[in-house]
């Protein structure tokens, strides 16, 4: 069962034991469909979720009073992978890192080394043979993920590829 990383307690929320969590998923990632995380190697059921301003509230079953809740700031939230459905054209980054990269057209490109978001969108950086390739993920980017290789459209990815040296 392997797990992957969600986001990560910040605060106490309220007096009867909600955390705060900053989400490390994009904005269509939906904590509810979770019956069940894990913090600290620790699994909780999650018993509630709402909106907050810059995250979202947790109540958890192993998690009972506002001092309890303080003793796991910082902490970080997994899930069973198996258990987070990903919408159409939405992966893990981890599922795309050291893939081959390809377009469309069969050109070559490289391979996945990162993926990194500094807001606006996802920039995947591609290792090239002898360059890096910086891409913003725009919709309609990568066409395909298979067990290999990712396959991205031609023409929106030399529209928004910058060539590093």
């Amino acid at each position: 069962m392997e797990k992957i990383i969600i986001g990560q307690i910040v605060k106490e929320q309220g007096i009867k034991g909600d955390v705060k969590v900053i989400v490390f998923a994009d904005k269509d990632f939906d904590f509810s469909c979770l019956k069940s995380v894990f913090v600290n190697n620790q699994e909780a059921i999650v018993q509630r979720v709402y909106k907050v301003s810059g995250g979202v509230a947790l109540k958890l079953n192993t998690i009972n009073s506002r001092n309890e809740a303080a003793e796991y700031k910082n902490a970080y939230v997994y899930a069973n992978k198996a258990d987070i459905v990903c919408k159409k054209n939405h992966y893990f980054i981890v599922d795309l890192i050291n893939k081959k990269v390809v377009l469309n057209s069969g050109e070559d490109v490289g391979k996945m080394v990162d993926v990194q978001n500094f807001g606006s969108a996802d920039i995947f950086y591609i290792k090239t043979n002898d360059k890096q390739v910086l891409v913003s993920h725009l919709d309609g980017l990568i066409e395909t993920v298979d067990d290999e290789k990712i396959v991205l459209n031609e023409i929106i990815f030399k529209q928004g590829a910058v060539y590093e040296d």
